[in-house]
């Protein structure tokens, strides 16, 4: 295919064509607008590309970035709305949404239907199965409210849909209530004092723990529980960067462009109104209407905006914006093999022809996950690594792998993110403990390795031009979501600077592959253009 000559002129430039600007670009488009979309990188997806990374398994590829579409991305109606099926999009739910194994064969299934899960916990201790349930239901009506507010504006978030779900959550304030130390307590804490055996404290560890766990008012990450019980998570058909592939193929149906290898090195800005962008190849590009970006808004705040745009205090929280203060950045493990591997003990345990290769899972127990955690904040390494998810993704989707092949990959977001010991002399070290741990797991992995990459945050930050390798872009704390994300005065997509747009993780929502940043700074856009 042609690659598009860059515009002199658009009506609008979306800066990333990770899945949120991509997003954000078809909403324009759709709307009647010329947009044009610039890419530092040679491919487009940013952390949800898919690629063949691996030089000696070029017929192997991997999620560079991303997991899965997350059930807010399901619930966001953006496949719907710009009918991302005509375009490639094919999505494979997956339930269970999480494994948690143990070193006995034994495992925990956390299920979108919350009475399975309660199901299986009655084998370890009947008082685990009520306290999962009485947190289930009491998670329903909250999960409600919290979806409908991550559909909204973070400033303007009453509607239809909240008005709703804020009257259905009154109907079960009694419920609702016992959860009220989850908005104060520890998430240590808030696990020891519910649950009695280690596979729920390990699974709910693994799966939504941000910061240091002893912290007060970390619990509240357990409404990631709530959301895969809404809705449950998705594989797309050849990997996550089906999404973008299918939003490029929209887009261009649309008449928008997208132009890779086009970084920007800075935006143009006119008696406070940004007019362009000036790439480092030379050539400028103004923009009629405005600029979104879907970059870190650390990187568009501090960087790319010429000194002295914003006002002393903006400066200043534009500065503070977090990406160290959890201490903690990520490690993403890929490993080709030449065969595949086989999980045989705990699927005999199991007994239910569970194939656990095809879910994510994860082993560490909640004090493991928790010793970690103290570690990486004192900037050393932890020993064990706690693996957040793993999983084999050619048991679900073959087409990542030659036939007969498997990928493996693994992610941890519990390793330090300035650490004692520099992440290049510990690479290899570290890379082969957490497989090593893994083979306890993963029956042949130790032998049928054919090529690995070890990513830690300096090589994350490298790839997707995202300071201190944050695949967040803003660190995922309580003080830091809805009007505060990423600062007071800078949330809601809408920046000082006319025409200015923020979007990608960095804004309202979340990170994680959902689209609502993309598609709600559009619809911002849009909505200002109309005003005038």
């Amino acid at each position: 295919m042609t690659k598009a000559a860059l515009p002199t002129e658009a009506d609008y430039v979306v800066i990333g064509a990770g899945h949120n600007g991509l997003t954000a670009a078809c909403y324009l488009a759709r709307a009647g607008f010329r947009v044009a979309v610039l890419e530092a990188s040679p491919t487009v997806g940013g952390m949800t590309s898919t690629n063949a990374t691996l030089p000696k398994a070029p017929g192997h590829y991997f999620n560079e970035g991303a997991i899965q579409l997350t059930g807010i991305f399901r619930l966001s109606g953006v496949a719907e709305e710009l009918e991302l099926h005509k375009y490639g999009l094919q999505q494979i739910s997956v339930d269970p949404a999480h494994i948690q194994l143990a070193p006995d064969g034994s495992s925990l299934a956390i299920w979108k239907d919350a009475s399975r899960t309660a199901d299986e916990l009655r084998r370890f201790s009947p008082k685990d199965a009520r306290a999962w349930l009485d947190m289930s239901n009491a998670l329903a009506p909250i999960m409600d409210v919290v979806v409908a507010y991550m559909k909204s504006h973070p400033l303007r978030p009453f509607n239809r849909e909240m008005a709703g779900s804020l009257l259905g959550a009154t109907r079960h304030l009694k419920r609702v209530w016992g959860l009220r130390n989850m908005l104060t307590a520890s998430h240590t804490e808030f696990l020891e004092e519910t649950f009695e055996t280690e596979l729920p404290k390990g699974a709910l560890a693994a799966m939504a723990a941000f910061s240091q766990m002893r912290l007060d008012a970390t619990a509240w990450a357990m409404i990631y529980l709530g959301v895969v019980q809404k809705i449950s998570n998705a594989m797309p058909v050849g990997g996550t960067g089906a999404l973008p592939a299918a939003l490029q193929r929209c887009l261009t149906a649309l008449g928008g462009t997208v132009h890779t290898d086009s970084r920007v090195e800075r935006l143009a800005v006119s008696s406070d109104r940004v007019t362009g962008v000036l790439l480092e190849s030379g050539q400028f590009i103004r923009s009629r209407h405005g600029v979104l970006t879907t970059c870190s808004p650390v990187v568009t705040l501090n960087e790319l905006l010429p000194p002295n745009t914003l006002n002393t205090k903006l400066s200043v929280r534009a500065k503070d914006i977090p990406i160290r203060k959890t201490h903690a950045t990520s490690l993403k493990i890929n490993v080709a093999l030449e065969g595949r591997v086989t999980m045989k003990k705990h699927e005999e345990w199991r007994g239910d022809g569970l194939d656990l290769r095809k879910y994510l899972t994860a082993w560490h127990t909640l004090e493991e996950q928790d010793a970690g955690w103290n570690a990486l904040v004192r900037g050393r390494w932890p020993d064990p690594v706690p693996v957040s998810c793993a999983i084999i993704p050619t048991a679900v989707d073959p087409t990542q792998a030659p036939e007969g092949r498997d990928n493996l990959w693994l992610w941890s977001g519990v390793v330090p993110v300035t650490p004692e010991e520099p992440w290049e002399d510990v690479r290899d070290k570290i890379g082969d403990n957490v497989l090593r741990d893994a083979a306890q797991y993963y029956n042949g992995l130790d032998k049928l390795e054919i090529d690995r990459s070890v990513l830690g945050g300096p090589d994350l930050e490298a790839r997707f031009n995202a300071p201190a390798g944050n695949v967040y872009h803003v660190d995922p704390l309580i003080s830091r979501f809805g009007p505060l994300k990423p600062a007071a005065g800078l949330a809601g997509y809408r920046t000082p600077v006319k025409g200015l747009y923020l979007s990608g993780a960095g804004t309202h929502p979340v990170g994680g592959v959902c689209a609502l940043p993309g598609k709600l700074a559009a619809q911002t856009a849009i909505r200002d253009h109309k005003k005038g």
